[in-house]
């Protein structure tokens, strides 16, 4: 269950192919001003990562992966481009 998402891409509008990684929400519980998520709402993913997702399918896998979690989407770098 999706409940943050963290943009962390240099190329912003490149939205066909990206590197998707999710880790459980607990995992902000430590941060400053950060909400807090009760543990144990269900599985707590430590870390998945998936390349060459567009952000809807990245989106929609975090959405239907078990317990809270926040998705990080970074630039997917085995991607090769001819426009640079």
């Amino acid at each position: 269950m999706l409940v943050n998402l963290i943009d962390l891409r240099e190329h912003e509008y490149r939205w066909s192919s990206v590197m998707a990684v999710l880790e459980s929400a607990t995992k902000n519980n430590e941060a400053e001003d950060a909400d807090q998520v009760k543990p144990g709402l269900g599985i707590e993913v430590d870390y998945a990562e998936r390349t060459g997702l567009s952000v809807r399918e990245a989106v929609l896998w975090a959405e239907k992966t078990d317990g809270p979690l926040t998705l990080y989407l970074y630039d997917d770098e085995g991607e090769a481009r001819e426009d640079g």
